[in-house]
Protein backbone atom coordinates (compact mmCIF):
# COMPACT_ATOMS: atom_id res chain seq x y z
CA UNK A 1 0.00 0.00 0.00
CA UNK A 2 1.15 3.58 -0.75
CA UNK A 3 2.13 5.13 2.45
CA UNK A 4 0.85 8.56 0.90
CA UNK A 5 -3.11 9.26 1.50
CA UNK A 6 -4.19 10.14 -1.91
CA UNK A 7 -5.09 13.83 -1.81
CA UNK A 8 -8.05 14.28 -4.46
CA UNK A 9 -10.84 11.80 -6.21
CA UNK A 10 -9.07 11.18 -9.38
CA UNK A 11 -6.00 9.65 -7.08
CA UNK A 12 -8.21 7.81 -5.49
CA UNK A 13 -9.47 6.84 -8.74
CA UNK A 14 -6.34 5.87 -9.96
CA UNK A 15 -4.93 4.21 -7.17
CA UNK A 16 -8.16 2.10 -7.03
CA UNK A 17 -7.09 0.54 -10.69
CA UNK A 18 -3.96 0.25 -9.56
CA UNK A 19 -5.01 -2.38 -7.38
CA UNK A 20 -7.49 -3.66 -8.92
CA UNK A 21 -4.98 -4.43 -12.08
CA UNK A 22 -2.87 -5.91 -9.72
CA UNK A 23 -5.18 -8.58 -8.61
CA UNK A 24 -6.97 -9.78 -11.19
CA UNK A 25 -6.14 -13.28 -12.75
CA UNK A 26 -2.98 -12.50 -15.41
CA UNK A 27 -4.67 -13.49 -18.47
CA UNK A 28 -7.62 -10.94 -17.59
CA UNK A 29 -7.23 -7.59 -19.43
CA UNK A 30 -8.02 -4.45 -17.66
CA UNK A 31 -9.08 -1.19 -19.60
CA UNK A 32 -10.26 2.36 -18.69
CA UNK A 33 -11.91 5.64 -19.65
CA UNK A 34 -12.06 8.18 -17.19
CA UNK A 35 -14.65 10.87 -16.84
CA UNK A 36 -17.26 9.37 -19.33
CA UNK A 37 -20.69 11.28 -20.32
CA UNK A 38 -23.35 9.30 -19.49
CA UNK A 39 -26.55 11.29 -19.03
CA UNK A 40 -27.35 14.65 -17.59
CA UNK A 41 -23.56 14.00 -15.36
CA UNK A 42 -21.33 11.29 -16.62
CA UNK A 43 -19.51 8.71 -14.74
CA UNK A 44 -16.05 8.98 -13.35
CA UNK A 45 -14.49 6.26 -15.25
CA UNK A 46 -15.79 2.84 -16.98
CA UNK A 47 -13.37 -0.25 -16.85
CA UNK A 48 -13.38 -2.84 -18.94
CA UNK A 49 -12.48 -6.17 -17.20
CA UNK A 50 -12.34 -8.90 -20.27
CA UNK A 51 -11.72 -12.48 -20.38
CA UNK A 52 -8.68 -14.42 -22.82
CA UNK A 53 -12.07 -15.92 -24.65
CA UNK A 54 -13.23 -12.34 -25.42
CA UNK A 55 -15.92 -12.25 -22.76
CA UNK A 56 -16.24 -9.03 -20.93
CA UNK A 57 -18.04 -6.85 -18.18
CA UNK A 58 -18.43 -3.35 -17.81
CA UNK A 59 -17.51 -1.48 -14.15
CA UNK A 60 -19.11 2.38 -14.03
CA UNK A 61 -17.13 3.39 -11.63
CA UNK A 62 -18.11 6.84 -8.53
CA UNK A 63 -15.17 7.07 -6.89
CA UNK A 64 -15.17 9.67 -3.97
CA UNK A 65 -12.12 10.40 -1.02
CA UNK A 66 -14.82 9.98 1.32
CA UNK A 67 -18.20 7.41 1.42
CA UNK A 68 -20.38 7.58 4.52
CA UNK A 69 -23.48 4.79 5.21
CA UNK A 70 -25.77 7.97 4.34
CA UNK A 71 -24.48 8.40 1.17
CA UNK A 72 -24.98 4.67 -0.38
CA UNK A 73 -28.44 5.24 -1.12
CA UNK A 74 -27.74 8.09 -3.44
CA UNK A 75 -24.72 6.27 -5.34
CA UNK A 76 -26.70 3.27 -6.10
CA UNK A 77 -29.42 5.24 -7.53
CA UNK A 78 -26.65 7.10 -9.50
CA UNK A 79 -25.16 4.23 -11.09
CA UNK A 80 -28.15 2.25 -11.87
CA UNK A 81 -28.89 5.02 -13.98
CA UNK A 82 -25.32 5.13 -15.43
CA UNK A 83 -25.40 0.95 -15.68
CA UNK A 84 -29.49 0.98 -17.28
CA UNK A 85 -27.89 2.60 -19.91
CA UNK A 86 -25.19 -0.57 -21.00
CA UNK A 87 -28.26 -3.09 -21.19
CA UNK A 88 -27.37 -5.55 -18.23
CA UNK A 89 -23.46 -5.29 -19.03
CA UNK A 90 -22.20 -3.50 -16.73
CA UNK A 91 -21.80 -3.15 -12.91
CA UNK A 92 -21.70 -0.14 -10.43
CA UNK A 93 -18.27 0.20 -8.40
CA UNK A 94 -17.87 2.51 -5.55
CA UNK A 95 -13.95 3.42 -5.35
CA UNK A 96 -12.59 5.45 -2.59
CA UNK A 97 -9.83 6.78 -0.07
CA UNK A 98 -10.79 3.91 2.67
CA UNK A 99 -14.27 2.31 3.10
CA UNK A 100 -15.13 1.53 6.99
CA UNK A 101 -16.28 -2.05 7.40
CA UNK A 102 -19.87 -0.48 8.38
CA UNK A 103 -19.75 0.51 5.38
CA UNK A 104 -18.46 -2.24 3.47
CA UNK A 105 -21.34 -4.00 4.58
CA UNK A 106 -23.91 -1.88 3.64
CA UNK A 107 -22.31 -1.97 0.29
CA UNK A 108 -22.70 -5.79 0.04
CA UNK A 109 -26.34 -5.13 1.30
CA UNK A 110 -27.25 -2.94 -1.81
CA UNK A 111 -24.77 -5.51 -4.26
CA UNK A 112 -22.56 -2.62 -4.86
CA UNK A 113 -19.05 -3.66 -5.75
CA UNK A 114 -16.47 -1.88 -3.91
CA UNK A 115 -12.45 -0.89 -3.79
CA UNK A 116 -10.53 1.51 -1.91
CA UNK A 117 -6.95 2.24 -1.99
CA UNK A 118 -6.20 0.29 1.20
CA UNK A 119 -7.00 -3.24 -0.95
CA UNK A 120 -10.33 -3.56 0.46
CA UNK A 121 -12.36 -4.84 -2.19
CA UNK A 122 -15.65 -7.08 -3.03
CA UNK A 123 -16.68 -7.26 -7.24
CA UNK A 124 -18.80 -10.10 -7.88
CA UNK A 125 -19.50 -10.93 -11.52
CA UNK A 126 -21.50 -13.68 -12.67
CA UNK A 127 -20.52 -13.51 -16.49
CA UNK A 128 -18.03 -13.61 -17.16
CA UNK A 129 -17.40 -15.23 -13.77
CA UNK A 130 -15.64 -13.29 -11.03
CA UNK A 131 -15.43 -12.97 -7.85
CA UNK A 132 -12.79 -10.91 -5.76
CA UNK A 133 -12.86 -10.53 -1.90
CA UNK A 134 -10.53 -8.83 -0.14
CA UNK A 135 -9.77 -7.92 3.86
CA UNK A 136 -7.32 -5.98 4.08
CA UNK A 137 -7.64 -3.46 6.86
CA UNK A 138 -10.66 -2.56 9.13
CA UNK A 139 -9.22 1.06 10.38
CA UNK A 140 -7.97 3.74 8.06
CA UNK A 141 -4.12 4.21 8.13
CA UNK A 142 -4.30 8.13 7.17
CA UNK A 143 -6.58 9.33 9.97
CA UNK A 144 -5.26 11.85 12.20
CA UNK A 145 -6.24 13.98 14.70
CA UNK A 146 -7.44 17.87 13.65
CA UNK A 147 -8.69 18.99 10.31
CA UNK A 148 -7.83 16.99 7.36
CA UNK A 149 -6.04 18.03 4.66
CA UNK A 150 -7.48 19.00 1.50
CA UNK A 151 -11.42 18.82 1.84
CA UNK A 152 -14.45 21.09 1.92
CA UNK A 153 -15.36 21.81 5.71
CA UNK A 154 -15.48 24.62 7.76
CA UNK A 155 -17.02 28.12 7.08
CA UNK A 156 -14.46 29.40 4.40
CA UNK A 157 -14.82 26.56 2.32
CA UNK A 158 -18.85 27.11 2.56
CA UNK A 159 -18.26 30.59 1.63
CA UNK A 160 -16.56 30.31 -1.46
CA UNK A 161 -18.76 26.63 -2.27
CA UNK A 162 -21.57 28.69 -2.10
CA UNK A 163 -20.85 31.62 -4.07
CA UNK A 164 -19.14 29.46 -7.01
CA UNK A 165 -22.29 27.84 -7.14
CA UNK A 166 -24.52 31.07 -6.57
CA UNK A 167 -23.20 32.78 -9.41
CA UNK A 168 -22.10 31.35 -12.65
CA UNK A 169 -19.19 33.23 -13.38
CA UNK A 170 -16.12 32.93 -14.84
CA UNK A 171 -15.72 34.81 -11.66
CA UNK A 172 -12.06 36.13 -10.80
CA UNK A 173 -10.20 35.44 -7.92
CA UNK A 174 -11.10 39.36 -6.41
CA UNK A 175 -15.18 38.55 -7.02
CA UNK A 176 -15.25 35.06 -5.12
CA UNK A 177 -13.34 37.21 -2.02
CA UNK A 178 -15.75 40.24 -2.50
CA UNK A 179 -19.08 37.63 -3.17
CA UNK A 180 -18.00 34.88 -0.38
CA UNK A 181 -16.38 37.37 2.48
CA UNK A 182 -13.93 34.88 3.05
CA UNK A 183 -10.25 35.72 3.75
CA UNK A 184 -7.65 35.38 1.56
CA UNK A 185 -5.70 32.57 2.37
CA UNK A 186 -8.51 29.98 3.04
CA UNK A 187 -9.79 31.48 -0.19
CA UNK A 188 -6.75 30.29 -2.36
CA UNK A 189 -6.61 26.80 -0.27
CA UNK A 190 -10.03 26.38 -1.55
CA UNK A 191 -9.36 27.35 -4.97
CA UNK A 192 -6.37 25.34 -4.96
CA UNK A 193 -8.14 22.21 -3.95
CA UNK A 194 -10.93 22.32 -5.87
CA UNK A 195 -8.74 22.69 -9.37
CA UNK A 196 -6.73 19.66 -8.43
CA UNK A 197 -10.59 17.92 -7.50
CA UNK A 198 -11.56 19.13 -10.70
CA UNK A 199 -14.33 20.88 -9.57
CA UNK A 200 -13.50 24.07 -10.91
CA UNK A 201 -11.92 25.38 -14.12
CA UNK A 202 -9.54 27.84 -14.62
CA UNK A 203 -9.66 30.52 -17.69
CA UNK A 204 -6.09 31.08 -18.65
CA UNK A 205 -6.84 34.12 -20.66
CA UNK A 206 -7.74 36.82 -18.06
CA UNK A 207 -7.55 34.33 -15.19
CA UNK A 208 -11.04 33.38 -14.21
CA UNK A 209 -12.87 30.75 -12.99
CA UNK A 210 -16.05 28.79 -13.75
CA UNK A 211 -17.69 25.91 -11.96
CA UNK A 212 -18.18 23.29 -14.65
CA UNK A 213 -20.28 20.73 -13.24
CA UNK A 214 -22.19 22.53 -10.35
CA UNK A 215 -24.15 19.52 -9.03
CA UNK A 216 -21.40 17.46 -9.09
CA UNK A 217 -19.49 20.05 -6.61
CA UNK A 218 -22.91 20.73 -4.70
CA UNK A 219 -22.70 16.69 -3.74
CA UNK A 220 -19.12 16.80 -2.98
CA UNK A 221 -19.36 19.90 -0.51
CA UNK A 222 -22.00 17.58 1.16
CA UNK A 223 -20.04 15.12 1.69
CA UNK A 224 -17.45 17.22 3.96
CA UNK A 225 -20.54 19.36 5.22
CA UNK A 226 -22.02 19.11 8.58
CA UNK A 227 -24.63 21.95 9.61
CA UNK A 228 -23.57 20.77 13.28
CA UNK A 229 -20.24 22.64 12.80
CA UNK A 230 -20.60 25.63 11.67
CA UNK A 231 -23.93 26.04 13.62
CA UNK A 232 -26.17 26.07 16.98
CA UNK A 233 -29.17 24.42 16.82
CA UNK A 234 -32.08 24.21 19.41
CA UNK A 235 -35.39 22.57 19.06
CA UNK A 236 -38.62 24.14 19.66
CA UNK A 237 -42.57 23.52 19.50
CA UNK A 238 -45.04 25.72 17.75
CA UNK A 239 -48.06 25.19 19.44
CA UNK A 240 -50.35 26.25 16.36
CA UNK A 241 -48.84 23.91 14.48
CA UNK A 242 -46.15 24.75 11.04
CA UNK A 243 -48.59 26.76 8.71
CA UNK A 244 -49.37 29.10 11.40
CA UNK A 245 -45.22 29.43 12.40
CA UNK A 246 -45.37 30.28 8.66
CA UNK A 247 -47.86 32.91 8.57
CA UNK A 248 -46.36 34.55 11.85
CA UNK A 249 -43.14 34.42 9.70
CA UNK A 250 -44.59 37.09 7.22
CA UNK A 251 -45.08 39.31 9.40
CA UNK A 252 -41.81 39.90 10.86
CA UNK A 253 -39.63 42.56 10.49
CA UNK A 254 -37.21 42.30 13.58
CA UNK A 255 -34.63 39.89 13.09
CA UNK A 256 -32.83 38.34 9.95
CA UNK A 257 -33.78 34.72 8.88
CA UNK A 258 -34.06 32.79 6.29
CA UNK A 259 -36.39 29.46 6.52
CA UNK A 260 -33.95 25.91 5.00
CA UNK A 261 -35.13 22.17 4.79
CA UNK A 262 -38.39 20.83 3.53
CA UNK A 263 -40.85 23.75 3.69
CA UNK A 264 -37.80 26.09 1.96
CA UNK A 265 -37.18 23.00 -1.19
CA UNK A 266 -41.50 22.76 -1.19
CA UNK A 267 -41.24 26.19 -3.13
CA UNK A 268 -39.80 24.93 -6.11
CA UNK A 269 -39.60 21.19 -5.35
CA UNK A 270 -42.54 19.44 -3.87
CA UNK A 271 -41.28 16.42 -2.40
CA UNK A 272 -43.65 15.53 1.07
CA UNK A 273 -45.61 17.39 3.44
CA UNK A 274 -43.08 19.09 5.80
CA UNK A 275 -43.26 17.79 9.42
CA UNK A 276 -41.05 20.00 10.75
CA UNK A 277 -39.67 23.74 10.42
CA UNK A 278 -35.15 24.42 10.23
CA UNK A 279 -34.68 28.24 9.93
CA UNK A 280 -31.69 29.93 10.20
CA UNK A 281 -31.68 32.77 12.58
CA UNK A 282 -28.80 35.17 13.97
CA UNK A 283 -30.14 34.92 17.52
CA UNK A 284 -31.95 32.09 18.44
CA UNK A 285 -33.74 33.74 21.87
CA UNK A 286 -34.85 36.77 19.61
CA UNK A 287 -36.30 34.79 17.09
CA UNK A 288 -38.22 32.05 19.55
CA UNK A 289 -39.50 35.31 21.14
CA UNK A 290 -40.47 36.86 17.96
CA UNK A 291 -42.26 33.21 16.35
CA UNK A 292 -43.83 32.47 19.68
CA UNK A 293 -42.17 28.68 20.07
CA UNK A 294 -40.98 27.46 22.75
CA UNK A 295 -38.16 25.22 24.14
CA UNK A 296 -38.91 21.03 24.07
CA UNK A 297 -37.06 17.99 24.14
CA UNK A 298 -40.09 16.14 22.70
CA UNK A 299 -42.35 16.44 20.10
CA UNK A 300 -40.30 19.20 18.36
CA UNK A 301 -41.26 20.79 15.20
CA UNK A 302 -39.44 23.86 14.67
CA UNK A 303 -35.48 23.68 14.70
CA UNK A 304 -33.84 26.98 15.23
CA UNK A 305 -30.26 27.12 13.46
CA UNK A 306 -27.54 30.04 14.80
CA UNK A 307 -24.58 29.98 12.92
CA UNK A 308 -21.32 30.90 14.75
CA UNK A 309 -19.70 33.30 12.49
CA UNK A 310 -21.97 36.77 12.62
CA UNK A 311 -21.96 36.97 9.18
CA UNK A 312 -22.69 33.75 7.72
CA UNK A 313 -22.92 32.79 4.37
CA UNK A 314 -26.33 31.19 4.66
CA UNK A 315 -28.58 34.58 4.74
CA UNK A 316 -26.80 35.34 1.32
CA UNK A 317 -29.10 35.48 -1.93
CA UNK A 318 -31.88 34.48 0.17
CA UNK A 319 -35.58 34.57 -1.90
CA UNK A 320 -39.11 35.35 -1.28
CA UNK A 321 -41.59 32.49 -1.05
CA UNK A 322 -45.24 33.45 -2.73
CA UNK A 323 -46.75 34.18 0.78
CA UNK A 324 -43.62 36.47 1.54
CA UNK A 325 -41.53 33.80 3.75
CA UNK A 326 -37.75 34.10 3.90
CA UNK A 327 -35.75 31.19 2.31
CA UNK A 328 -32.35 30.13 2.22
CA UNK A 329 -30.58 30.19 -1.34
CA UNK A 330 -31.71 26.74 -2.93
CA UNK A 331 -27.97 25.79 -2.99
CA UNK A 332 -28.12 25.76 0.82
CA UNK A 333 -31.33 23.89 1.15
CA UNK A 334 -30.05 21.80 -1.03
CA UNK A 335 -27.09 20.66 1.30
CA UNK A 336 -29.00 21.40 4.28
CA UNK A 337 -31.26 18.60 2.93
CA UNK A 338 -28.78 16.06 0.97
CA UNK A 339 -27.17 15.91 4.70
CA UNK A 340 -29.85 15.36 6.45
CA UNK A 341 -31.60 12.08 8.32
CA UNK A 342 -34.69 10.36 6.91
CA UNK A 343 -36.23 11.28 4.05
CA UNK A 344 -34.32 14.41 3.55
CA UNK A 345 -31.15 13.10 1.39
CA UNK A 346 -34.29 12.33 -1.42
CA UNK A 347 -35.31 15.85 -0.90
CA UNK A 348 -32.26 17.31 -2.08
CA UNK A 349 -32.46 15.73 -4.79
CA UNK A 350 -35.57 16.05 -5.79
CA UNK A 351 -34.60 20.35 -5.35
CA UNK A 352 -31.30 19.54 -7.29
CA UNK A 353 -33.68 18.34 -10.45
CA UNK A 354 -35.41 21.33 -10.26
CA UNK A 355 -32.75 23.65 -9.86
CA UNK A 356 -30.83 22.06 -12.81
CA UNK A 357 -34.08 22.86 -14.89
CA UNK A 358 -33.94 26.20 -13.59
CA UNK A 359 -30.60 27.62 -13.21
CA UNK A 360 -32.04 31.12 -14.21
CA UNK A 361 -33.91 31.09 -11.00
CA UNK A 362 -31.46 30.89 -9.05
CA UNK A 363 -28.62 31.25 -10.48
CA UNK A 364 -26.87 35.07 -10.82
Amino acid sequence: MNDKAPESTKQVLRRCVQVLRATLPSSWDLTEQYEVPLGAMGADAILVLATPDGESIQLVVEAKRVVERRDIGRTQEQLDEYTAQFGGRAQGLVAARYLSPPVRAALEETNLAYIDTTGNMRIAIERPALFISARVTDKDPWRQPGRPRGSLKGEPAARVVRTLLDYRGPLAISDILKLSGASTGPTYRVRDYLLEEGLLERFQANNTYRVPDWPKLLREWAADYAISQLNTTRAYIAPRGIESLRAQATNITGFRYAVTGSIAASEWASYAPAKAAMIYVENADAAAEWLDVHPTEVAQNVILIEPKSPDSIVFENAQTARDGVVLASPSQVSVDLLTGPGRNPAEGEALIKWMTANEKAWRK
